[in-house]
C-alpha cells in the first residue's frame, strides 16, 4: 500500500492549486485524477482578473486565447456594450489551462496518478484509505476537489438539493479569427432572460465562440431545444456538438469538512451564483485547504473540530460575497423586467458589475450601490422611452 501525507482527488483548479501548496510545503502529495490530462472540459473559460491575483505564478502567453476588457449585455431588445481600459479577464481553453496548473504541481513535487479513479474512502484510526481503480492508498488526510458530483463529498455532506444546481449546455462554434473579431472583439457577450436563474453567453475564443445557456436545473425543462433556439436567433449553425454539465450555485450554508476530509472547489459548492464563476473559488480554496493540512500536521489534530477552520477562514475571504451573489440573483430573477433592463440600457449600472467581475468590489457593494439608484434610473428611462414616441 502506497502512504502519502495527503491526497488530492480531483487535478482541476482546485486539486492542483492544493497538490502544489502541499508539496511546496514538504508533504509527500498525491494528486489522483479520473481522466488522463489533458482531459476535455467544456467551459466558457473566462478567468477573471480577480482569480489570477490569486495566482503566485503568471500564466505562460499561449494559453491566453483572447484578452476581455468589457461585456455586451442583452436583454429582449435592450442590448449595451461597455469597455474597460483594465483587462477584465482572459479567455482559455479548460484542457490546457487546467494540465498547466497541474505541471506546477508536479513540479512542486505532487505525484501524479491520472486516468485513476477513487472509487471508495475509508476512515481508519490515525489514518484515512482511498480505493481508487487501480490500487490503495493511505494518508493523514483528504482533500476532496473532484466536482460537482464529486465522491468525496459523499463522507462530508448531503448531495446538493435540485434547485442548487444550475443545468448549462454549450458547444463551441468553429470560426475563422476575423469572423470572431467581427462578431465581438476584446468583450464578452451576456443574454439575460433567457433561462431562470441564470443566462446565456458568447465568449470568443480561437477560431471559435464558446456558446451556451445556464439556468437553475428545475426549470431548464428541454435544454437541447432551448438551446438551439438560443443559437437560431444568435444566427448560429446548429448542427454543432453539445455537452451538458452540473454547476453548483453557491451561497448556501454547507458542510466543507469532516473527520480527515476537506472540500474544495466545486465539490464544496464555491461557485458564483450570478455569473457562475467558479475558478477563483477554487483557488482560493485550494490554498486555504492547504493552509489547514499543513496546521495539522504541526499540530497532529485532523479531526472536524480542528479542520472546521478551514471553512471560517472560507468565510471571512468570500463566502459572504457569494451570499450576496445569491441575494442578488433572486432580486434580478424577481423583478427582471426592472433590473435586467438597467443592466442592458444604464451604462453606469453596467460598468458598476464588471467591477465586481473583475474582483474590484464585491456584490454587497454593489448592491448598496444600486439600490438605493434604482427609481431615479428607472425614471430616466421611462422619460426617454415617451421622449422617443
Amino acid at each position: 500500500m502506497e502512504e502519502h501525507n495527503v491526497i488530492i482527488i480531483g487535478a482541476g483548479p482546485a486539486g492542483a492549486i492544493a497538490a502544489k501548496r502541499c508539496a511546496e510545503e514538504g508533504l509527500r502529495t498525491l494528486l489522483l485524477e479520473r481522466k488522463k490530462i489533458p482531459r476535455f472540459k467544456l467551459c466558457a473559460g473566462g478567468i477573471s482578473a480577480g482569480a489570477l491575483a490569486e495566482l503566485d505564478f503568471r500564466i505562460e502567453e499561449d494559453l491566453i486565447e483572447r484578452e476581455c476588457y468589457g461585456a455586451r449585455v442583452c436583454y429582449k431588445d435592450h442590448q449595451i456594450e461597455v469597455k474597460k481600459r483594465s483587462r477584465m479577464a482572459v479567455l482559455v481553453s479548460r484542457d490546457r489551462f487546467d494540465a498547466y496548473l497541474v505541471s506546477k504541481a508536479v513540479e512542486a513535487g505532487a505525484v501524479l496518478h491520472d486516468d485513476e479513479r477513487a472509487t471508495t474512502i475509508h476512515q481508519r484510526d490515525g489514518c484515512i484509505l482511498v480505493e481508487t481503480s487501480e490500487k490503495e492508498y493511505r494518508a493523514e488526510v483528504v482533500i476532496g476537489a473532484d466536482g460537482v458530483n464529486s465522491t468525496t463529498a459523499k463522507y462530508v455532506r448531503e448531495p446538493f438539493k435540485p434547485d442548487e444546481v444550475g443545468l448549462c449546455i454549450a458547444a463551441d462554434i468553429p470560426k475563422e479569427n476575423e469572423e470572431v473579431d467581427s462578431y465581438i472583439e476584446g468583450a464578452v457577450e451576456f443574454h439575460f432572460g433567457i433561462a431562470k436563474m441564470g443566462y446565456g453567453w458568447v465568449f470568443p475564443k480561437e477560431r471559435r465562440l464558446s456558446v451556451g445557456i445556464g439556468g437553475v436545473s428545475t426549470a431548464m425543462k428541454d435544454p437541447k431545444k432551448r438551446f438551439i433556439e438560443f443559437l437560431q436567433k444568435r444566427g448560429f449553425d446548429t448542427d454543432v456538438t453539445t455537452h451538458t454539465y452540473p454547476l453548483p450555485r453557491g451561497g448556501y450554508d454547507r458542510e466543507v469538512c469532516s473527520d480527515r476530509i476537506i472540500l474544495v472547489g466545486d465539490a464544496a459548492g464555491f461557485v458564483d451564483p450570478f455569473m457562475g464563476e467558479g475558478i477563483k473559488y477554487a483557488f482560493i480554496s485550494g490554498k486555504l485547504a492547504a493552509k489547514r493540512v499543513l496546521k495539522s500536521y504541526e499540530n497532529d489534530c485532523f479531526s472536524k473540530r480542528a479542520l472546521e477552520s478551514y471553512k471560517s477562514e472560507c468565510d471571512e475571504a468570500f463566502i459572504e460575497h457569494l451570499r450576496y451573489g445569491l441575494k442578488l440573483t433572486r432580486l434580478m430573477n424577481r423583478y427582471p423586467e426592472i433590473f435586467f433592463t438597467l443592466l442592458a440600457e444604464n451604462e453606469r449600472v453596467l460598468e458598476r458589475g464588471l467591477e465586481v467581475i473583475a474582483g474590484r468590489i464585491d456584490y454587497k457593494e454593489y448592491l448598496k450601490w444600486l439600490i438605493p439608484r434604482v427609481p431615479g434610473y428607472m425614471l430616466h428611462t421611462i422619460s426617454s422611452t415617451w421622449r422617443n414616441k
